[in-house]
């Protein structure tokens, strides 16, 4: 069993927003790259100013999701997590005040663990809604076995800014 319990430092949570921002950004990017093709093809056949238009607004948004300096405080935000891998199974709770949130998700459809100086992420579907696990909170098991777990799954992530 590897468990990993606590509260996510300021410094990974500014880091895990950044990423995330960007990791939407991406995808705004393709899409607004999308439209652009649809705009060079519809300038043939009429409709040309509406794809035109909303290809610029997907690409000026995603290029300000992109570009946006990291927040600078995120101390008002606690993220208190526990996250479990036991056996073929990954059960995540996060506590808020009132209440907690679990999930249970099988460990086979992790598709990616990102590997940061101070954090995994576990990719299910994107960076966007990746599972965090500080290295500073880690309570049962190794990092050794860790990464055993997700060999051939495990990228090394540079988060400078």
């Amino acid at each position: 069993m590897i468990e990993f319990y606590g509260e996510v430092s300021e410094y990974t949570k500014r880091r895990t927003d950044l990423l995330r921002r960007r990791c939407y950004a991406t995808w705004l990017a393709v899409l607004a790259g999308v439209l652009a093709v649809c705009t060079a093809i519809a300038a043939f056949a009429g409709g040309f100013w509406v794809l035109l238009a909303c290809t610029l607004i997907l690409g000026c948004t995603a290029a300000v999701l992109y570009f946006l300096p990291m927040k600078k405080s995120m101390e008002q935000v606690h993220w208190v997590f526990r996250v479990t891998i036991d056996g073929d199974t990954v059960t995540w709770i996060q506590y808020l005040p009132d209440r907690e949130i679990k999930k249970v998700k099988p460990l086979r459809r992790i598709k990616k663990v990102y590997k940061t100086k101070y954090c995994y992420y576990l990719v299910y579907g994107d960076l966007g809604n990746a599972i965090v696990c500080e290295r500073s909170l880690l309570r049962r098991g190794t990092f050794d076995r860790l990464e055993s777990l997700f060999s051939g799954k495990l990228f090394l992530k540079d988060v400078r800014v």
